[in-house]
């Protein structure tokens, strides 16, 4: 086939790993072409068999944004086109209606529902009806949809990025803890802070590591320094590689308020991490986790809970072993072969119906 894909940007983030993947992997057996709306550079990998073009758009404008994917479309002519995340579908759904040329367009929602507000809430209802297929990362999110799509849509989960298809650690893990998320309001790394600052002196030996960068730095790094916890908690920045960094470590936690199919635990778990997460919406942590067996789920904002599970891991090796073997089986489950393969036979599917 040939595809134009859609993605505001490429910069660190779960949405932009999948783009990249699902980009490599399908480009082997189709022409792919990838729009960035903003500038071209990558945080991640993209095969030359991609072939990438940016918009370079400033200030996320959005007639700018209209006006260069319908140019990309009517000059690239694709069978079908498929946009990541809320603002981007909303785009090139719009610029759907503006085409003379025809084909089938696949939005794809990244995010908690819940969480998108104002303007673009009422253009998403508005708007969405137009699309001719829609990928989910979770039920919760389809079924929040199912009266606003009037197309076939499906579930497909992230495939885990082939770096983590790796043997897990398998030497003694350090006395450290680890989070890796971008810092932001939802991904609650200051519930995590807070937290920690009420067990250090049980484990006088453990250091929190906190890998990412995002807006609520100053206010976390303030938070550490309020709580007198600059020699125990540190923010670590943004690491390319990440899997030297956080792989050793005795214990990860996300301690988000709002999660899709979080890549960050995959991969936590995929190394063999023994992991805490919350069971937040959209559901994307249920669905990674099995309480008790390979991970911790703990209710949001649960000091007691969080405090309680960080508890187990630490004093009970026999318990973070087996968490730890049983987390490394989630390569199988999110295998990017397979993963990929369901998103190929989904754009074929609807492809196929939009032509007949």
């Amino acid at each position: 086939m040939r595809l134009l894909f859609v993605i505001t940007g490429m910069k660190s983030g779960g949405a932009e790993r999948v783009m990249a993947t699902l980009s490599n992997e399908l480009a082997k057996n189709n022409k792919i072409r990838l729009v960035i709306l903003k500038e071209a550079s990558s945080d991640y990998y993209i095969s030359d068999n991609v072939e990438v073009v940016s918009g370079n758009i400033k200030n996320k404008n959005m007639i700018k944004s209209i006006v260069f994917l319908k140019k990309q479309i009517e000059e690239y002519k694709p069978d079908l086109v498929l946009s990541f995340m809320t603002k981007t579908n909303i785009i090139s759904l719009i610029t759907k209606k503006m085409l003379s040329y025809k084909c089938p367009f696949i939005i794809s929602e990244r995010a908690n529902p819940y969480y998108t507000k104002g303007i673009l809430a009422f253009l998403r209802r508005i708007i969405y009806p137009f699309a001719d297929g829609c990928v989910f990362q979770t039920k919760m999110a389809q079924d929040y949809y199912k009266n606003i799509l009037r197309c076939n849509s499906v579930v497909i989960k992230n495939p885990l990025s082939r770096d983590f298809n790796i043997s897990p650690y398998s030497d003694v893990r350090k006395k450290k803890i680890v989070c890796t998320a971008r810092l932001s309001p939802e991904k609650n790394q200051a519930f995590l802070i807070k937290t920690f600052a009420l067990i250090k002196d049980k484990y006088p030996e453990y250091k929190l590591e906190i890998y990412g960068e995002g807006p609520c730095r100053n206010d976390l790094q303030k938070l550490i320094d309020d709580l007198n916890v600059n020699s125990c908690v540190r923010l670590m920045g943004r690491k390319h590689d990440i899997i030297k960094y956080i792989q050793d470590a005795s214990v990860f936690v996300l301690p988000s308020n709002s999660e899709g199919m979080p890549n960050a635990l995959l991969e936590a778990m995929a190394l063999g991490i023994p992991c805490i997460s919350t069971d937040c919406p959209i559901g994307g942590p249920a669905d990674i986790i099995d309480d008790g067996v390979n991970g911790i789920l703990i209710p949001m904002n649960d000091q007691n809970a969080l405090i309680e599970a960080i508890d187990k891991i630490i004093s009970n090796q026999i318990f973070a072993n087996k968490l730890s073997k049983n987390a490394s089986l989630v390569t199988s489950k999110f295998d990017t072969d397979i993963i990929c393969k369901e998103w190929g036979e989904y754009l074929i599917k609807i492809k196929e119906n939009y032509y007949d």
